[in-house]
């Protein structure tokens, strides 16, 4: 029979306070993944993540930037997404994070890498550093730093038929002003006590007014309607892990709400070859048509968002989605993280990289 080597208790010894400090009745693990600066590291303090779905509807929105910013005023996407260092940085890297959590969730947190200023409170942040918002609905907004805050991508992003008679309330409060994204914005604020009293959700809440993008229409630019119709494809949720919830060696069991497992860090622009070359293997005589390889052209850009989303997604956002199965780009999304013998890409060290400890070694 084969013996427990001293090895293995001095692992168990190693791992059994971490894996005790999450309350054992509400620990679960997920795994989750960041794209963000290689400067910004593996552990997920004050970041956001998402599930393999909820971080591919942050990552397809990568292929919009080079119409969206160009099209877009720049007053709307200022200091966000076209100037977002964890999209536009030229050292991006893809972290998969194992992570153990408490499972009882709290309110999302958006949080930014900032580059000057917190793109939700407008104020000056400090540039390299993460800044976080509690993401809930207006001025009763709460979030437990203590807990992991998650949002799911379809509710919050798809397009959300407001419920008649919530739509109703809304209309006889705030149509007046709802030509206005700003204006309307604050009608709402206002009314929220009263608009949430009568059963509106905060999806109700938030897909009244219009939005400061521009929606999707018919006649309207196909990136406005591909970037409405990626959430609807994905799905997905996010999770937030700020510092004051994350596990440490002196935790008392229950204080703290996630515990990183193990990291794994390939370049974003591996990931994204491989991302890429799949989708052009789906559309061969669409991509040849736009020439050599070019994601910044507006040919080769419409070329994956039909073989992504399917043609009629550049024209509504309410119409059946076409396109590649959402499984097969979650696949091949999840394939860039296996060892490079398995045709992963290759792992970057990072310096707060996380490797797995084994819990038994038997000799």
């Amino acid at each position: 029979m084969a013996s427990i080597s001293v090895r293995f208790l001095l692992a168990v010894a190693a791992i059994g306070p971490c894996a005790g400090q999450i309350d054992p009745q509400h620990s679960t693990n997920v795994t989750v993944y960041h794209l963000n600066p290689k400067s910004a590291g593996a552990i997920p303090v004050n970041m956001d993540t998402g599930d393999t779905r909820g971080d591919l509807y942050f990552y397809l929105g990568e292929f919009l930037l080079p119409l969206e910013c160009t099209n877009s005023s720049k007053a709307s996407r200022a200091k966000f997404d076209c100037d977002n260092p964890e999209r536009v940085d030229p050292d991006l890297v893809v972290t998969k994070v194992d992570l153990e959590i408490d499972s009882r969730p709290t309110t999302y947190s958006a949080c930014n890498l900032c580059n000057g200023t917190d793109p939700f409170t407008h104020k000056t942040c400090t540039v390299g550093t993460y800044v976080c918002d509690c993401f809930g609905m207006g001025r009763a907004a709460k979030c437990d730093a203590g807990k992991v805050g998650t949002e799911s991508i379809k509710d919050h992003f798809s397009p959300h038929k407001t419920k008649p008679e919530c739509a109703a309330l809304l209309a006889k409060d705030c149509g007046f002003v709802k030509s206005s994204a700003s204006a309307c914005g604050f009608c709402v604020l206002i009314h929220e006590k009263a608009l949430k009293a009568a059963n509106c959700s905060q999806y109700d809440l938030y897909g009244f007014c219009p939005s400061r993008r521009g929606g999707c229409s018919a006649t309207g630019p196909a990136w406005s309607c591909w970037g409405e119709n990626i959430p609807r494809k994905t799905g997905g949720n996010w999770y937030s892990t700020l510092a004051e919830g994350q596990c440490n060696k002196s935790s008392p069991v229950g204080t703290c709400g996630w515990n990183v497992l193990s990291t794994t860090t390939v370049t974003n622009k591996c990931l994204q070859n491989k991302l890429v070359t799949h989708v052009e293997k789906a559309s061969p005589s669409c991509f040849s048509a736009c020439g050599a390889r070019n994601v910044t052209s507006s040919c080769w850009i419409t070329c994956f968002f039909d073989a992504v989303l399917g043609p009629e997604a550049a024209h509504n956002s309410s119409s059946t989605l076409g396109g590649l199965p959402i499984e097969e780009i979650e696949k091949t999304w999840e394939s860039a993280f296996l060892p490079e013998a398995q045709g992963g890409c290759e792992q970057i060290d990072m310096i707060d990289t996380v490797t797995p400890r084994s819990e038994m070694i038997v000799v």
